[in-house]
């Protein structure tokens, strides 16, 4: 069983290992993507000594003061907040007010009939009070908008694959969508019932025992059902924000500003995880979106200075409702219209099947001329070829989209099956696929910011 450490042994972990990365600070090694610095970072981020670098945890605050650290070595421009020398630093230090989280909930009028983690598990919640028509449907079968669907699945169904249905079923006007239990859903059962969700915009999903799915299903429904939420108070804590920048050059477009970005939490440990292994590494999601950042900070800060002004940011608290990324785009320092472009990077470290080898996709490529443009100057991004799993919002990059900025994610994600669960480790990552990627994005970008070229929305695809 993978125990917790100490956070003495983990802070001195950190200092040995942002001392002796491979290839940090020797110039011979600066002008390409080594695979063995790809390595080195990831082998800190997703070790179990950072145990899982659960949002708005001291693990988290480690990793960004260890990514700030590395954007010192490169070279990097502190853009953080003011330490107490009155000097920037390369990390911002966030206060978070956490939405209020699920403590109970109500099926009707009935009272502590059924407990959430024992007869009913909560993915995700949007209403603290949802009534409608009760219906059970299959898979193929569609819903009337205002009612409350029993999903019946079997037992070999697979969240992910059944996901683009309850969507369906959510943008279509069902208030709410049961899911009877699979053999997925059980194994995840106690790590599901732990995380406490707090109200979101995903829609009411709710995963049900055979003890509800036969309660409602033996009931003469007469009149609407209703489903009552209980939520506990609000929550202060902070996250942590590393951010470093290359000030351009020209004279006229270094206030231009280009967004490289990831975020470098994860969910940390999830002791009702099934298993010995409670430690949820994160090493495709998103060690590796912050290892790509931080290579391509020290490759540009390495190189001929831009033209435009380069920000680089691995933001905290992505996994707990974008805290870091709201918080940036929230206090940029400079103006808003200026921030030309975001690119995000998101779970490289595994290529895609859909796609061919060595391509990367781009969620929202439709929504603006981004993605075909670095595609002309050798990016190998295309069009994500999983739409139904709605990722354009579903990273960093959905902040600093709906405040206008044009901002996507860059990834590879598979749909593979470690997706939020303790097998997302080291032993996955393709290290040849995730060193080419990252490399394959380097002259594009170093074209994007030496360019007078500035995206745009396509008509009526602004989100």
């Amino acid at each position: 069983m993978k125990k917790p450490v100490s956070l003495r042994a983990i802070l001195l972990a950190g200092l040995i290992v942002a001392s002796s990365l491979p290839g940090a600070a020797q110039p011979s090694q600066k002008s390409h993507v080594d695979e063995r610095n790809v390595r080195a970072a990831m082998q800190f981020l997703a070790s179990d000594a950072m145990q899982g670098r659960g949002s708005g945890t001291m693990f988290e605050r480690i990793t960004a003061e260890y990514v700030g650290s590395q954007f010192m070595q490169f070279g990097l421009e502190p853009a953080g907040e003011k330490g107490r020398d009155g000097k920037s630093t390369y990390v911002q230090a966030v206060e978070t007010t956490a939405r209020p989280r699920l403590e109970s909930l109500q099926l009707g009028r009935t009272q502590d009939l059924f407990t959430i983690g024992k007869e009913w598990v909560v993915l995700s919640i949007s209403a603290p009070d949802v009534t409608g028509n009760f219906k059970t449907l299959t898979p193929s079968e569609p819903a009337a908008p205002g009612e409350i669907v029993l999903l019946k699945l079997n037992e070999d169904d697979r969240l992910e694959f059944i996901q683009p249905k309850i969507n369906e079923l959510i943008k279509n006007g069902a208030v709410a969508v049961l899911l009877t239990e699979t053999k997925e859903l059980r194994e995840r059962w106690s790590q599901i019932a732990g995380r406490r969700p707090s109200m979101s915009t995903r829609g009411t999903v709710i995963a049900v025992n055979k003890q509800v799915e036969g309660f409602l299903g033996n009931m003469t429904w007469q009149e609407p059902l209703e489903l009552h939420a209980k939520f506990g108070p609000a929550e202060k804590g902070a996250t942590w924000n590393a951010v470093g920048k290359i000030t351009g050059t020209d004279k006229t477009q270094s206030a231009d500003v280009i967004l490289l970005s990831s975020h470098l939490d994860h969910i940390g440990v999830q002791e009702n995880a099934p298993g010995d292994d409670k430690i949820f590494n994160g090493a495709d999601d998103d060690a590796s979106g912050t290892v790509a950042v931080m290579e391509l900070a020290r490759i540009l800060a390495a190189g001929k200075k831009p033209k435009r002004t380069i920000f680089f940011a691995c933001f905290g608290s992505e996994e707990a409702g974008g805290h870091g990324s709201r918080y940036f785009v929230s206090n940029l320092g400079f103006p808003k219209e200026k921030l030309i472009a975001n690119l995000q990077f998101e779970m490289i470290g595994r290529p895609d099947a859909k796609v061919k080898a060595e391509e990367l996709w781009l969620t929202g490529y439709e929504r603006s001329n981004l993605g075909s443009e670095l595609a002309k100057h050798g990016a190998r991004l295309v069009q994500d070829p999983h739409p139904d799993q709605n990722f354009f919002f579903r990273s960093d990059n959905i902040t600093l989209a709906r405040q206008g900025i044009v901002a996507h994610t860059v990834s590879s994600f598979g749909l593979h099956t470690d997706y939020h669960r303790a097998s997302d480790e080291l032993r996955t990552i393709d290290f040849m696929h995730m060193t080419r990627s990252i490399s394959a994005m380097v002259a594009p970008i170093e074209w994007l910011v030496n360019s007078s070229f500035v995206p745009a929305w396509i008509d009526g695809k602004k989100p």
